[in-house]
C-alpha cells in the first residue's frame, strides 16, 4: 500500500508519499461521488402510522454486520435489491456544489417519522444519470461491489 498526497484543489499530478512518483489524480468521478455507496437492502417493513414511509436496512459495507438504516416514501423498494445510497455529508445532486446551487441538498443523519435516518436511497437524476425516472429508487446491477463507488452512468436493464 502506497500512500498519495492530493487535496480537493489538485493539479496535473499527484504525488506518491512512499515511493515520490508523480501520477494523474483520481478521475473526478471518484469526487462526485464522495460520500455515496452501493447497498444491499437487507430488510424493508412499513412505518406504523406513516403509511408512505419505510423504514430500511441496508449494507453500504459488503461486511454484513447490520448496515445503515434509510427512511424512504419509495413506493417501490424491496428486500434484496441493490441501490445506490447518498450516506452523511454526500451532496445531492452528486457532484453539485452546495454554494452555488440553492437546490442542492447535503445529506445528514436525521429523523423522519420518528426514525433515525443515515442516508438517502437514490433516483437517477440525484445521482446525475440520463434516464430513469425521479423519485424511483435505481437498481444497479450484481457487478457492482456493495460498499464501492456508483457507477458513472446508469446501467442498462438486464433482458432476461
Amino acid at each position: 500500500v502506497q500512500e498519495v498526497e492530493y487535496s480537493d484543489d489538485m493539479e496535473e499530478m499527484v504525488t506518491c508519499l512512499t515511493c515520490g512518483d508523480e501520477f494523474s489524480p483520481p478521475d473526478s468521478s471518484s469526487q462526485k461521488y464522495k460520500n455515496y455507496a452501493v447497498g444491499q437492502v437487507l430488510s424493508v417493513e412499513a412505518l406504523p402510522k406513516k403509511s408512505d414511509l419505510k423504514k430500511c436496512t441496508v449494507d453500504v459495507t459488503g461486511s454484513g454486520d447490520g448496515g445503515v438504516t434509510v427512511v424512504t416514501n419509495a413506493k417501490h423498494i424491496a428486500e434484496g435489491w441493490r441501490v445506490v445510497v447518498a450516506l452523511e455529508n454526500a451532496v445531492v445532486p452528486a457532484g453539485a456544489n452546495p454554494e452555488e446551487d440553492s437546490d442542492v441538498v447535503v445529506v445528514k443523519k436525521t429523523s423522519v417519522g420518528g426514525v433515525k435516518s443515515e442516508g438517502m436511497l437514490c433516483d437517477s437524476p440525484m445521482l446525475g444519470w440520463t434516464g430513469g425516472a425521479k423519485g424511483a429508487v435505481q437498481q444497479v446491477p450484481e457487478e457492482c461491489v456493495v460498499g464501492g463507488p456508483p457507477p458513472a452512468s446508469r446501467p442498462q436493464p438486464m433482458l432476461k
